[in-house]
């Protein structure tokens, strides 16, 4: 069972952030035109060391300029734009050395703002789902939510309030926008899209004999 406090606070705030945003044009969609050859691989590194110091503008351009990359075309993805990898990866290091395991480095759950809809472990996940956000809101076809492979549209669910309790129950595509359905519930969430669309105009690496 749900727990009200919860219900009220976080989940209803992520809902009532999504309409605000969509009301007041709060996000940017993303025109992959903008994109080509901003791919910086200084980025990918920086996020390592000083995640905190990369802005939303510039990981945009670093995740949304890395499918003109030709490592995209053969479905290679670097792990850093992977919000597990960085969840997995906090993990390892705290349990390889809890003593010298520096939190404000890393990142620790402990610092998310009580209200914060982001259910997350590291500022990298953090980044990278603000960076989704800034494209859309999700709520229609439109205000898809863009991200580079299908494997983001489940991290992102498995991480923002309040998809990450929700069954899904069916997922369909039409004209690179997924729409995944989720059963009844007690938050009156039927769907939310995302925006694909990059990865089917790029296509499907298949090996050649």
């Amino acid at each position: 069972m749900v727990d009200k406090f919860f219900q009220e606070s976080n989940i209803n705030k992520s809902h009532r952030r999504n309409k605000e945003r969509n009301m007041e044009g709060g996000f940017v969609k993303v025109n992959y035109a903008e994109y080509e050859s901003k791919y910086d691989q200084r980025i990918i590194d920086k996020m390592a060391a000083t995640p905190k110091e990369i802005g939303v503008d510039a990981m945009r351009a670093c995740l949304y300029g890395y499918t003109f990359t030709e490592d995209y075309a053969r479905m290679m993805v670097p792990d850093e734009l992977s919000m597990d990898y960085w969840r997995d990866r906090n993990e390892e290091l705290a349990e390889l050395d809890p003593v010298d395991w520096k939190d404000d480095q890393i990142g620790n759950v402990e610092e998310m703002d009580e209200m914060d809809e982001y259910i997350t472990s590291t500022p990298q996940e953090k980044l990278l789902l603000q960076t989704i956000d800034s494209t859309g809101d999700g709520l229609s076809p439109e205000t898809a939510l863009c991200v580079i492979d299908v494997y983001q549209e489940y991290e992102y669910l498995e991480r923002v309030s309040p998809y990450f309790i929700l069954k899904l129950e069916r997922q369909s595509e039409c004209n690179g926008i997924d729409c995944l359905e989720f059963e009844p519930n007690a938050f009156n969430v039927e769907r939310i899209y995302f925006d694909v669309n990059r990865r089917f105009e790029v296509g499907y690496f298949t090996h050649q004999e």
